[in-house]
């Protein structure tokens, strides 16, 4: 296997969550593979994890103390449900999780502050790994993002041009869709024919049908290349390369019909690196 290209979740797990989770996702990677992620991924992983990480950072600065910052989390309030609440409360383990392999306790040590700091380091350093540890391809034609930025109130900003998505001064995909048209109809046919998919899969069906059915040049709906998510991660894939996702469910009948390997990492049972 000469390259394994990594999708949303295992660039999550190896830039950003605990040693348990990095190590749950090296163990299924072959250490000879050169480990690739599509510049697609990184605009993917950009405006969902870590946009919701950046914004438990800034909306910290709403709460007193670290535990009222848990509770609310834990609350199941409407602004903490879904993704977010997911990403919150994995940065929550993580956090845990440099505790106790720093003294082995918790008590006295759960300072605001400190995990604010915590989730600087994390997301300063993940971007970082993101650009350094991989080769990054980009077929799909997807903008070059800025880093994340600490102003001068503390509080984080990135750049996520989104509104640009779809026009094609600045977005590449209708052009890629262009090049690959058969591939994108067979996916879009396949996930078609599933019995009862899901609500993701639907919108991707759609998504796929509205990239298919925009001429080339024209203008196209942002949204429904977000949608598409899966499906494009592996489109962006070269012919011979394996993927490795955390996500079997949605990334399996992609696969099959574009006859790629599957590789899948699963989430780690512990927080350090022996399983």
């Amino acid at each position: 296997m000469a390259e394994v290209i990594l999708d949303t979740s295992v660039l999550i797990g190896l830039c950003f969550r605990h040693v348990g989770e990095r190590a749950a996702c090296n163990a299924v990677i072959p250490t000879e593979a050169t480990r690739t992620c599509s510049r697609y991924a990184l605009f993917e992983l950009a405006r969902g994890f870590l946009r919701n990480l950046i914004q438990l950072h800034n909306d910290s600065f709403e709460f007193d103390s670290f535990s009222d910052l848990h509770q609310a989390a834990h609350s199941g309030a409407m602004r903490f449900k879904q993704y977010r609440m997911q990403t919150w409360l994995g940065a929550f383990d993580d956090y845990f999780a440099e505790l106790d392999s720093a003294d082995g306790s918790m008590a006295g040590n759960l300072k605001l502050e400190e995990f604010r700091a915590k989730l600087r380091g994390w997301i300063r350093r993940g971007w970082q790994k993101l650009h350094k540890d991989f080769a990054i391809r980009n077929d799909a034609g997807c903008r070059v993002l800025s880093p994340p930025k600490v102003r001068n109130d503390k509080l984080i900003d990135h750049e996520l041009p989104t509104d640009e998505c779809g026009t094609p001064s600045a977005c590449g995909v209708q052009q890629f869709v262009t090049s690959r048209r058969a591939a994108f109809g067979a996916v879009k046919e396949a996930l078609g024919e599933l019995v009862d998919p899901d609500s993701e899969t639907k919108k991707r069906i759609e998504a796929l049908e509205h990239l298919l059915t925009t001429s080339p040049g024209l203008t196209f709906k942002g949204r429904k290349c977000h949608e598409c998510g899966d499906a494009l991660v592996c489109l962006d894939a070269p012919n011979g390369a394996a993927v490795a996702t955390k996500n079997k469910k949605h990334f399996a009948p992609i696969i099959a019909v574009l006859q790629q390997e599957l590789i899948v990492a699963r989430t780690a049972s512990s927080t350090s690196a022996e399983h």
